[in-house]
């Protein structure tokens, strides 16, 4: 019998193996046939924002208007939950030990993937953007529109955060911590994980820019490009992304290709 409400497959996930994240809480590569980099330098990551669950909660609340179904307090609960599990588990305790933000999406369905990231994710992290930083600017550049061209990677396990969104809120924990992956090497790696590892994709990624809207200012070093590993695009090769330009963020399309870079990096979502 498998305790703990594991699937079998999960149990066999994480009873194998050595340790998945290193001591600065990246995905430890895995045996992949994708582009990665076996080695890091950490030249290129995110700042860690500070977690205050209030302040957080509020931000979320005002930008994307969402109701009172979810108490600061019970994200506050939730949140702390999920990284309670994380550290329970020896083989993947140390994600938690990396850059971290905790956020919360209300309830809600989507007609088409691109159509709402633009009129609504993407305006919700602008808005909170520049209200934390009113001298920075936050860039669409996309101005082509986004309707129709999203899509969700097969492998991700994508499809699972956005059926959670259609049944209630949605509490949950995003890691940026696959440094130097390529994105079919995101994917790839998913194989190997357990299954309450997501990979991020557009409302995630968005709904942690507006929760902690200085993930990736850093003033110090330099901060890595941040794929939506999750969603695939119009063209294969062709992906969308945050990045910084200096204090600003901007949000782009580009071709990938399958390679990899030192500062590109993807993320993982854990939701409870």
């Amino acid at each position: 019998m498998v305790e703990n409400d594991l699937t079998l497959e999960e149990a066999r996930v994480t009873s194998a193996g050595p340790e998945l994240f290193d001591d600065d809480g990246r995905r430890i590569p895995p045996e992949l046939k994708s582009a990665v980099h076996g080695d890091t330098r950490q030249r290129f990551t995110c700042a860690q924002p500070r977690i205050d669950y209030g302040e957080i909660h509020t931000r979320i609340k005002r930008h994307f208007g969402a109701s009172d179904a979810l108490s600061a307090a019970e994200f506050e609960s939730r949140a702390e939950t999920i990284l309670k599990s994380l550290r329970s588990d020896s083989k993947i305790k140390n994600v938690v030990d990396g850059v971290r933000v905790p956020f919360f999406l209300p309830k809600s369905t989507y007609a088409d993937l691109g159509q709402d990231l633009e009129k609504t994710y993407l305006p919700a992290v602008q808005r909170s953007f520049q209200k934390m930083f009113p001298e920075c600017s936050f860039t669409n550049h996309c101005k082509s529109g986004l309707a129709g061209k999203l899509g969700i990677a097969s492998g991700s396990r994508h499809e699972q955060f956005l059926a959670a969104m259609q049944q209630d809120v949605v509490v949950g924990y995003y890691f940026p911590c696959l440094l130097e992956y390529s994105v079919p090497a995101a994917i790839e790696q998913m194989q190997t994980l357990s299954a309450k590892f997501l990979l991020a994709g557009g409302f995630d990624t968005c709904a942690a820019f507006v929760g902690s809207p200085d993930l990736l200012l850093r003033r110090d070093g330099y901060p890595p490009l941040l794929w939506l590993a999750a969603l695939s695009g119009e063209k294969e090769g062709v992906g969308y992304h945050f990045e910084a330009y200096g204090y600003n963020l901007t949000f782009n399309r580009r071709p990938h290709f399958g390679h990899v870079a030192e500062y590109w990096a993807s993320s993982l979502v854990v939701i409870g």
